[in-house]
C-alpha cells in the first residue's frame, strides 16, 4: 500500500518500499495540499494562492497545470488516476493509499485513551505515533494558508502527544528517565505551562525538590516578562503541592504497564528527528540538585543510584519500562548526620575520603575532595534558595488572604 508522508519532508512511499520525493518546492507544496484535502475539489484559484500567494505568475493556471502534469508522472501505481482534472480545479483520489498523518492521529488518539487505565500501553502507542515524525510537518512546503494552518495543527497535535507520553511515563514510575527530555521541551516551548508542570513533578519524584521549585520560578519569570501574566492555576497548584509535600505527588506504588522490551532503541520524542533515544541512567542522589532538595525536603523523594551500563540494580529491575523507581535502593535522605567530606562522598556514591586514593592517588584525591567541597557549597546555596522561595510564597499567600 502506498503512503503519503507529510510529517517531515513531503514524499510518497510506493508499494515496493521506495520513497518518491518531488524535486521542486512548488510540486511538494502542491502534493501536500492535494493530500491534505484528498477527495475534495480544490479550485484553481485556491491552488494558485497556495503556491504563489499574492504574486502569481502571468499565466498562473497554465503554470499550475504544468506542475500537476509533472506530479502525475511522478506518482506510483500506473493504472490508478491519482489526480483528476475537473472544470473548476483538481482532485486527488487516494484510493487505498494511507498517510502518516492518519496513522499519527489514530495512534496518538489510542494512546491518550489508554492513559487513565493502562499507562504502559499508552507509552507504547504514543511513542509509535511520535516515531512517525521525521522533521517539522510539511517541511519546506508551507507556502500558503492551507499548508501553514495544517502544519500548525499537526505541531499542536505532536506537543499534545508529548504531554500525554510524559504523563504516562510518570505514572509508570519513570521520572528519572524523562527529566532531560522535559528540560529540553520546557526550554524549546517556554510558554507551554504543561511541560513545566510535568518537569516539576519529575524532579520532585527524583528527590530534587529545590530544582522543581526553581523550574516554577523560571516559568514565572518567563511568563511575566513575555506575556505579563502569572502562571496559571495548574502550575500554581503544583507549586503548592510540592511545598506541602502533598501525598498526591507520590507515584503509583505498583504500576503495571504493558509488558514490552525494555531495551528497544527509539527516537527520543523531545529531540530533533534522527536523534537516537538513550535510556538515561537514574541520576545519583549526590548531584547538586538532588542532594540539595533532599537536605531541605527530608522525605520529599528518593533518587535511584546510578549503576554501570549493562549492570541491573539489585532486585532484577532494569530501570526501564515497567519498573517503579521505588524498586531502586534509596539514597540517604539528607545531609543531616553526615560528617564532613566522608558524608558528602557517601551521598555522592564515591565512598569516604579514605577511599579517594583509589581514584588516582593523592592528586586524584585532592581533586575529588575539591569537587566535593564545591558540591557542598552548591547544596547549601540551593537549600537557601528554597527557603527564600518558601518564605516569599508564604508572604504572597498571607497577602492574598
Amino acid at each position: 500500500m502506498s503512503e503519503f508522508r507529510l510529517l517531515g519532508p513531503v514524499s510518497v512511499c510506493d508499494t515496493a518500499g521506495g520513497v518518491i520525493a518531488p524535486s521542486g518546492p512548488k510540486q511538494r507544496a502542491l502534493l501536500a495540499t492535494l493530500v491534505l484535502h484528498a477527495g475534495q475539489l480544490l479550485s484553481v484559484d485556491r491552488l494558485v494562492e497556495e503556491l504563489w500567494g499574492s504574486t502569481p505568475p502571468a499565466n498562473a493556471p497554465n503554470a499550475l497545470q504544468a506542475h500537476v502534469a509533472r506530479l502525475r508522472r511522478l506518482l506510483p501505481a500506473p493504472g490508478h488516476e491519482w489526480i483528476s482534472t475537473l472544470p473548476t480545479g483538481y482532485l486527488l483520489a487516494p484510493g487505498h493509499a494511507s498517510s502518516d498523518v492518519a496513522r499519527f492521529t489514530r495512534l496518538s488518539g489510542q494512546g491518550r485513551a489508554a492513559l487513565p487505565h493502562d499507562p504502559g500501553q499508552a507509552v507504547q502507542l504514543l511513542r509509535r505515533a511520535l516515531s512517525l515524525w521525521r522533521g517539522p510537518a510539511l517541511q519546506d512546503s508551507r507556502y500558503g494558508p492551507l499548508c501553514t494552518a495544517e502544519a500548525d495543527r499537526l505541531e499542536e497535535g505532536r506537543l499534545t502527544a508529548l504531554e500525554a507520553l510524559y504523563e504516562a511515563s510518570l505514572q509508570c514510575g519513570r521520572s528519572t528517565e524523562i527529566t532531560a527530555s522535559l528540560e529540553r521541551l520546557s526550554a524549546d516551548h517556554p510558554l507551554r505551562e504543561r511541560f513545566y508542570d510535568l518537569l516539576m513533578l519529575a524532579l520532585y519524584r527524583g528527590g530534587r525538590q529545590a530544582e522543581a521549585l526553581g523550574v516554577y520560578e523560571r516559568a514565572r519569570r518567563h511568563l511575566i516578562t513575555t506575556l505579563g501574566i502569572e502562571p496559571g492555576p495548574a502550575l500554581r497548584a503544583r507549586l503548592e503541592a510540592i511545598l506541602n509535600h502533598s501525598p498526591t505527588l507520590t507515584p503509583p506504588p505498583h504500576p503495571h504497564p504493558t509488558n514490552s522490551p525494555t531495551t528497544t532503541v527509539l527516537a527520543d520524542p523531545a529531540s530533533p528527528p534522527g536523534t537516537p533515544h538513550r535510556t538515561s541512567t537514574p541520576r545519583s542522589a549526590g548531584s547538586a540538585g538532588s542532594a540539595g532538595s533532599a537536605g531541605s525536603a527530608g522525605s520529599a523523594g528518593s533518587a535511584g543510584r546510578a549503576y554501570p551500563a549493562g549492570s541491573p540494580p539489585p532486585g532484577g529491575c532494569s530501570g526501564a519500562a515497567g519498573c517503579s523507581e521505588a524498586a531502586w535502593p534509596p539514597e540517604p535522605a539528607g545531609l543531616d548526620g553526615l560528617a564532613g567530606l566522608d558524608g558528602l562522598a557517601e551521598l555522592s556514591g564515591l565512598g569516604g575520603v579514605a577511599e579517594l586514593s583509589d581514584w588516582g592517588g593523592p592528586a586524584g584525591s585532592a581533586a575529588l575532595a575539591g569537587e566535593l567541597a564545591q558540591l557542598r557549597v552548591r547544596i547549601e546555596e540551593l537549600a537557601r534558595e528554597q527557603q527564600d522561595l518558601l518564605r516569599r510564597v508564604q508572604r504572597e499567600q498571607a497577602a492574598a488572604r
